[in-house]
């Protein structure tokens, strides 16, 4: 996930926040900045304590289900990288 968070910032941000500051200012955009750097941070504190506020009962027969389709989900999200990074 981090990995595609740079990659999106890095390709977006400057676009996203010309845009904003055109559409509503310059206070906008500051607002903007800041709700992308408390989100970051919520996600930082997510990754410390993924599971804070989950109570989850996980049975047998999930648990023997995980991992399958792992190989698809990771070539798709590639794919998709190199495709958008290619066409926009």
């Amino acid at each position: 996930m981090a990995v595609t968070q740079i990659w999106l910032s890095l390709k977006l941000m400057e676009q996203v926040d010309g845009a904003i500051t055109t559409l509503f200012g310059t206070g906008a955009a500051a607002c903007f900045v800041l709700a992308l750097v408390v989100f970051r941070q919520e996600q930082r504190d997510l990754l410390l304590n993924p599971m804070k506020n989950m109570q989850k009962e996980v049975h047998p027969d999930q648990m023997a289900k995980q991992g399958k389709g792992v190989g698809f989900g990771i070539g798709m999200w590639i794919l998709t990288i190199l495709v958008s990074s290619i066409f926009f």
